[in-house]
């Protein structure tokens, strides 16, 4: 997600508008596929007893991000178009270029929270086995008997 919000620093006055339709709609697909798998976790271990709460949580926790969200991007365009009454189309464009590879490179870093995510986690919803050291071991077996 995050290559394709510093992509957009490189749409200028001569950029055809079918590319920027095309990574609209891929910067549309990512966000929507990363938005389904984000809430397929946040259920995927929870018992049915929980889900009501669960759910007010992820709600929250996604309203808020995205305010946050917000918030940074007009914090970081204004540090790079700091006088925008002022400023000339081509500054303002510059501006706003370069807040578009710092939200890049922010959206990016801030994948880092999902490693901490574990083998087992979402394995309700996955329908995969969970990995453990005797599975390891049958695999292992097995594929040295081929």
């Amino acid at each position: 997600m995050g290559l394709i919000i510093g992509l957009f620093a490189f749409i200028g006055y001569a950029t055809p508008i079918w590319i920027i339709a095309l990574q609209a709609v891929a910067f549309g697909y990512v966000s929507s596929l990363q938005y389904t798998s984000m809430n397929t976790l946040v259920y995927a271990d929870l018992d049915e007893r929980d889900t009501s709460m669960g759910s007010s949580i992820a709600s929250t926790m996604q309203q808020m991000s995205m305010s946050f969200g917000v918030a940074v991007a007009s914090l970081v365009t204004a540090v790079f178009v700091p006088d925008r009454f002022r400023a000339t189309p081509l500054e303002m464009m510059s501006g706003i270029h370069r807040a578009f590879v710092v939200l890049g490179l922010l959206t990016v870093v801030s994948t880092l929270i999902f490693r901490t995510l574990r083998a087992e986690d979402g394995v309700n919803v996955s329908r995969h086995l969970p990995v453990t050291n005797d599975s390891l071991a049958v695999a292992g077996a097995t594929s040295h008997a081929h």
